[in-house]
């Protein structure tokens, strides 16, 4: 069933405010409205909100029970932290609302009367805006008015506990005592819409919101300028590291290819059965020629082919090679035992040797195998600290 709501009163003109004998002000101001206001989400209970946008219907600004619960509230300065009942109004209220509450068009309309000093003064400063403290049951819910404001919420069961003086009154600066005096000049208001609702303010808040509103662009425009450093920084860093990356592969890919060049060094110069047994039977006939002619001062063990060619060079020589080259003692040696023959007995012994060097080569303890074996090893590790990847 719909509703009873009061009937639309259209007064002629603005109320005025007036004083009294008793120094008193009088007004009949609007103090509500219908339509669309602001709350954030904290306010309403919902924290995760940052703005709730509360829609206000006439039928529940202006039903019966709602109006009623207007007539007589106290008028406080500015709204208190609790409500307003019979415990505390001596201290809280500076006037009262009268009886007779009427609707103005899309306002409510109440006889006010100012009877503290204090909050006359500020009335007078110019603190004339009025803000009614309420109670409402919210209902949630998307939606659009009739003049396609879009809203979150709608309020129900309003139901008033008193009327507060403020500077901003969240309904809009026509929430207001009136004009001040016949002797005082009205303040001017500007309009401006935010979000696709207009809001009128006086002129001298509107400088304060519109100054707020610079600071806020402002600070907007450096968070904006920071994030666009870091967005370059980062970009720079991914640049970097991809080119560190890179790098890095291409060091890993030079190492691989050193080491299969040592590996195929390594095979390439591995010794066959049979250049061992011909480095075993040059050796052989290096020694028997030698032998032949220095004797038994020849020294053999633990000495290398050129080291007995320099020895034998060294004996018939003397001085005169000192300082000579591996190449020139080698030429000096085979021209020293070009004459030399080899008789049954030293070829027995260079056969011997070859058996010698053969069984050498076999056991592992034949000092050019061993020497030869060392190379291997050197060349076949040679890889394990060149290949480790940086």
């Amino acid at each position: 069933m719909k509703r009873d709501f009061v009937a639309t009163v259209i007064l002629d003109g603005e109320s005025k405010i007036r004083e009294t004998s008793d120094g008193y002000l009088v007004a009949n101001p609007r103090i509500a409205r219908t339509g669309i206001q602001l709350y954030s989400g904290a306010e309403v209970g919902r924290p995760d909100l940052k703005e709730v946008r509360v829609y206000r219907p006439e039928e529940e600004v202006f039903h019966v029970d709602a109006i009623s619960s207007l007539a007589h509230k106290p008028v406080t300065d500015e709204h208190p932290q609790s409500q307003v009942d019979a415990t505390n109004w001596r201290e809280l209220a500076v006037g009262h609302l009268g009886g007779d509450v009427m609707r103005d068009g899309e306002f409510v309309r109440v006889p006010l009367v100012l009877m503290d000093a204090d909050a006359i003064k500020e009335v007078r400063d110019g603190k004339t805006q009025l803000s009614v403290g309420y109670s409402a049951l919210l209902v949630w819910g998307d939606g659009t008015t009739a003049k396609g404001e879009k809203y979150d919420a709608t309020q129900t069961e309003i139901r008033a506990n008193h009327v507060a003086i403020t500077r901003a009154a969240r309904g809009g600066s026509k929430l207001s005592m009136g004009d001040r005096s016949n002797k005082e000049r009205k303040m001017a208001t500007r309009s401006f819409v935010v979000d696709g609702i207009t809001v009128e303010m006086e002129e001298r808040d509107m400088q304060v919101v519109e100054r707020r509103i610079n600071n806020l662009s402002s600070e907007l425009s450096a968070a904006q300028s920071e994030l666009t450093g870091l967005r370059s920084s980062s970009q720079t860093e991914l640049a970097t590291s991809r080119t560190e990356t890179a790098n890095a592969v291409g060091q890993v890919q030079t190492k691989d290819a050193e080491i299969a060049t040592l590996k195929q060094q390594l095979a390439d110069a591995k010794l066959k059965p049979q250049d061992l047994d011909k480095l075993v039977a040059e050796r052989s006939q290096t020694l028997a020629k030698a032998k032949t002619l220095v004797g038994d001062a020849l020294v053999v063990e633990g000495k290398t082919d050129a080291e007995i060619r320099r020895q034998v060079v060294d004996a018939k020589l003397g001085e005169q090679a000192k300082g000579w080259n591996d190449d020139m003692v080698a030429a000096s040696f085979n021209t020293l035992t070009a004459t030399v023959t080899l008789d049954s007995g030293d070829k027995q012994n260079t056969n011997d040797f070859q058996r010698l060097g053969l069984a050498l080569r076999n056991s592992g303890t034949d000092p050019v195998s061993k020497s030869y074996k060392e190379y291997e090893d050197g060349l076949a590790n040679r890889w394990k600290t060149a290949g480790v990847r940086q």
